[in-house]
C-alpha cells in the first residue's frame, strides 16, 4: 500500500514528466501556436463519429423493431449525423430524427430519409457505382484532399461530408 508520502512523490514525478513532454514539443516545433488546423478531423473526433453511428443505429433498433426491416443508414462526420434510406411512414421518419438528436455529442442531424419501401438491389448497386466514380474522380484530381471527403449516395442523390478549408471547398 502506498502511503501519503509515496502518493506525493508519484504525483510530482508525473507532473514533471508531463511538463517535460510539453517542453520537448515546444522545442521541436515551429514558433507560434501549436494545434491542428481547423479543417482537419482529429483521431478523437474520428472515433466519436464511429461511436455516434453505432449508437444511433442501436438506439433506432431498440426504440422500434420496424427500423430493422427499414433501410436506414447512419453516417457521422465531425459529430454531424446524416440519416439516409427509406422508412415506411412519417412517424418513423420523425422518430429517427428525435432518436439521433438525443445521442451524446451529436451537433446536428440531417434527416434525408424518404418514406417508402426499401430500394431494390439494382438501385443500391447504382448508388454504389455513382459513389465509386465520384471518389475515383476526387482521388485522381491533383491536389484535391479526397481523404477529407466522405461520399454517400442514396436514391441517386449524392451527399458529401467533409471538413475543408474555403480554398479546398472551392476547388
Amino acid at each position: 500500500m502506498i502511503n501519503r508520502f509515496g502518493l506525493i512523490v508519484l504525483a510530482s514525478l508525473i507532473s514533471i514528466t508531463l511538463s517535460g513532454c510539453a517542453s520537448i514539443l515546444a522545442s521541436m516545433s515551429e514558433p507560434g501556436h501549436i494545434d491542428e488546423p481547423q479543417n482537419t478531423r482529429t483521431f478523437g473526433t474520428y472515433v466519436e463519429d464511429q461511436n455516434i453511428e453505432v449508437k444511433i443505429k442501436a438506439n433506432l433498433y431498440n426504440a422500434d423493431s420496424r427500423f430493422q426491416e427499414a433501410n436506414v443508414a447512419v453516417f457521422s462526420y465531425n459529430r454531424i449525423a446524416l440519416l439516409v434510406g427509406q422508412v415506411p411512414n412519417q412517424e418513423m421518419y420523425d422518430r429517427a430524427t428525435q432518436i439521433a438528436e438525443k445521442v451524446r455529442l451529436v451537433r446536428n442531424v440531417h434527416n434525408e430519409l424518404t418514406i417508402g419501401p426499401p430500394l431494390p438491389i439494382s438501385k443500391q448497386l447504382n448508388d454504389s457505382w455513382i459513389s465509386t466514380k465520384i471518389r475515383a474522380n476526387m482521388i485522381t484530381t491533383q491536389n484535391f484532399p479526397a481523404s477529407k471527403v466522405q461520399v454517400i449516395t442514396e436514391s441517386g442523390t449524392v451527399f458529401l461530408m467533409g471538413l475543408l478549408s474555403e480554398s479546398e471547398a472551392n476547388w
